[in-house]
């Protein structure tokens, strides 16, 4: 049985169902953070499952955001980054049933609910019980439009992906999007079954909702997200990782009076400026273990001073990364990101570290390993021109070796080289574009306020209704 937290007094209550992982977590609790901050008038109640609240249930959050919690879909010790897939699947089959049981026992009824989009049932259950219904995409918006607009990959013979076929052909076709290969899009589309659940998670939120909420910067996808608004019949709302923007405004600001007991920011506060390559793979998935042993000796040949964010490899990757690496299994990568001493990011490119390394204004190494990370690569190296690929193609099989990342690493970190200073333009320039948007006057702000007042305004013709009734 679900269980709820002291209830403040409040008028509006929205409920918000995050997917339970955390590159799934931190954008819907940030938005939640942010629209609570915007009226004391919603009380905000956040389900997660158990494990979730252990994890994250003493966070400093606002006092009209609370937490209900349901049972775990798998046992803790058998989590998402074992089968990630298998996780999913219990997500969507196991969970409904105690989330049910929880909205019966609110003592309050929610005038909205928000959820993660990759909980598709939350929309059929709004449905059923008419309350209005805010879908939370955690991906880019060009990843959502791929989906949305899948039909036209089968049209044009680009569905089913048959790499050594049609890898490298382009689409061309989908409104907004610039030409991608079909080698470039999100991996998923390579499996039929898998396709399937991302195109109806796309099309529950299109069609079903009453808001789609995307969490990315509207100037570094305007066209995709204008194309999308003309097809749509109700709101899209813009709200990025602002909480993201105002800590890099933080971080940097406190830069220098900055004495940490994190052994890694002592070690980089020692280090030269911009000498440093951050390096993070991902929180729960990984690449091959030859294809890690590539990357260590390339990264030893190469002489770059590196900080490697890792769990399960660090033992061996300590005994093999000498003295120019320092290994560790946890870090605050916003502060590693700000940091003067870091000059680059070797990142899997998930979304929230994508928008991280664009606040911070770091160029970047991609090296994605599945689902959305292969089209953000992409938009990093091709569409924004921050970064470069350490391989174009992205198949289990294909490694890159040793002696091309060392190579790739020493260019990348050669600051006086003009392809360096290039990249550190670029990305200078995407920092400035991400920090107009949340300035005074830009467009986040707009966002925010518009999805806001629709909560309250349609709370109070709620009530109004009722009372007239």
């Amino acid at each position: 049985m679900g269980t709820v937290d002291m209830e403040p007094i409040a008028s509006c209550h929205v409920l918000a169902m995050p997917y339970p992982g955390r590159g799934h977590i931190n954008p819907m609790m940030n938005l939640c953070k942010l629209v609570a901050g915007k009226s004391s008038s919603i009380l905000i109640t956040v389900v997660l499952t158990e494990e979730w609240l252990s994890l994250i249930g003493s966070e400093d959050k606002p006092e009209n955001i609370r937490f209900a919690t349901v049972p775990n879909v798998v046992p803790s010790e058998h989590g998402r980054g074992a089968d990630p897939r298998g996780f999913a699947m219990a997500v969507w089959s196991k969970m409904e049933e105690p989330f049910e049981r929880l909205l019966d026992e609110l003592q309050l009824s929610p005038t909205l609910v928000i959820a993660d989009s990759f909980i598709p049932w939350v929309a059929d259950m709004a449905c059923r019980r008419n309350i209005p219904f805010a879908s939370l995409w955690p991906m880019s918006a060009t990843v959502f439009s791929v989906f949305y607009h899948f039909d036209l990959l089968v049209q044009h013979g680009h569905y089913p992906v048959n790499l050594s076929v049609n890898g490298d052909k382009i689409v061309d076709y989908i409104p907004g999007l610039s030409h991608i290969r079909v080698l470039d899009l999100p991996t998923i589309v390579r499996s039929q079954e898998d396709s399937e659940l991302f195109v109806k998670a796309t099309s529950q939120a299109f069609h079903k909702a009453q808001y789609l909420i995307f969490t990315s910067v509207y100037e570094l996808e305007a066209e995709v997200i204008d194309a999308l608004k003309a097809k749509a019949s109700f709101s899209i709302y813009t709200i990025g990782p602002a909480t993201t923007y105002f800590k890099v405004k933080d971080v940097y600001s406190n830069m220098s009076n900055n004495i940490s007991d994190f052994n890694y920011l002592k070690w980089l506060n020692i280090q030269p400026p911009n000498s440093v390559l951050f390096i993070s793979l991902g929180s729960f998935l990984s690449v091959s273990k030859a294809q890690m042993d590539e990357i260590v000796a390339g990264l030893c040949a190469s002489g770059t001073r590196f900080l490697w964010v890792a769990r399960g490899e660090r033992p061996n990757l300590e005994e093999s990364c000498g003295e120019k690496g320092l290994v560790v299994p946890w870090c605050d990568q916003l502060s590693v990101l700000c940091h003067p001493s870091v000059g680059g990011f070797l990142s899997h490119c998930g979304w929230n570290s994508t928008k991280e390394a664009t606040l911070a204004g770091v160029p970047m190494l991609t090296f994605p390993i599945l689902m959305d990370q292969v089209p953000n690569a992409k938009m990093i190296v091709e569409d924004w021109q921050i970064g470069w690929r350490v391989k174009r193609e992205f198949e289990e099989g294909n490694l890159a070796k040793r002696d091309e990342i060392a190579l790739l690493v020493q260019r990348f970190m050669n600051l006086k080289s003009p392809e360096r200073k290039q990249l550190e333009e670029k990305a200078t320039k995407i920092q400035q574009v991400c920090e107009r948007e949340f300035a005074d006057g830009g467009s986040f702000q707009d966002n925010l306020d518009g999805f806001t007042k629709s909560i309250l305004q349609y709370h109070y013709n709620s009530n109004l209704a009722t009372f007239q009734w």
